[in-house]
């Protein structure tokens, strides 16, 4: 009798610990803004002429698994906003500052009359955190030449729970894509029938998508294009807002 009664304790002990290994990690989630900033030959940005690189963006502090995929979805963010070439994988934001001035010095050095300074700002902040859902906004001033610079808004969005980076899909049903292409035609006049690309716009095969940016404030939703994505340059960014509960039915978060 007392050793079925030990054997049944002994189990009941095992399948305890095996549940409780099963338990999602709790971890609480907290942002710090973390800023990086360096000039070229220590010039000063508000003197003129000079390349400078300014990154302020948010940290999830306490290290755990969550906050540790987020902040590297964040650094990869970046990493491929600032980084144009093909350098060595670059392992932190304090290697990609150094490595922006190096490549401007590399480009100063091979055309001796280059005069143009360089400029990559980022400013990344949260613009909504609860238990579901974390989203991000970083604005962006981009310049390395050429005729104009590079300006846009992007958004990161992180389900809460698990750190996994969010896309369009996770975020609105099927059916909203129907309803957006409606108001963008409105919004657009463009004519009911016609292709979607009929006033200038280049959506891929004429049809139309959301964008990759997906700014979710509270209480407002925003559909963010920036430049180059559907329209010529010199159209500018493109965007549109909705409240919550206008399109409740909708969202999946």
């Amino acid at each position: 009798m007392k050793k079925a009664i030990l054997s049944a304790f002994i189990s009941l002990t095992l399948f305890s610990c095996a549940n409780e290994e099963k338990k999602p990690e709790i971890e609480t989630l907290a942002f710090e803004q973390k800023n990086i900033e360096n000039s070229y030959k220590n010039c000063d940005p508000e003197k003129g002429d000079c390349t400078f690189i300014s990154l302020s963006f948010p940290v999830a502090e306490g290290g755990g698994r969550i906050s540790q995929k987020i902040n590297l979805e964040i650094e990869s963010f970046i990493q491929n906003t600032v980084d144009f070439t093909e350098s060595e994988r670059i392992q932190s934001t304090l290697d990609l500052v150094d490595q922006f001035l190096l490549n401007y010095e590399r480009t100063a050095n091979d055309f001796p009359d280059y005069e143009l300074p360089w400029e990559a700002t980022i400013l990344g902040k949260v613009i909504q955190q609860n238990e579901k859902l974390i989203s991000m906004e970083f604005t962006i001033d981009m310049f390395t030449g050429g005729a104009h610079g590079y300006n846009s808004i992007n958004y990161l969005n992180f389900d809460a729970e698990t750190g996994k980076l969010l896309v369009v899909e996770n975020l609105f049903s099927s059916e909203f894509t129907e309803k957006a292409a409606q108001d963008f035609r409105v919004k657009q006049n463009i004519p009911e029938g016609a292709s979607i690309n009929d006033t200038g716009f280049f959506f891929e095969d004429e049809k139309f998508h959301l964008p990759a940016n997906i700014g979710i404030y509270p209480g407002k939703i925003v559909l963010h294009y920036n430049a180059y994505e559907i329209a010529p340059y010199s159209a500018g960014s493109f965007r549109m807002t909705y409240s919550k509960a206008e399109i409740s039915e909708y969202l999946k978060f």
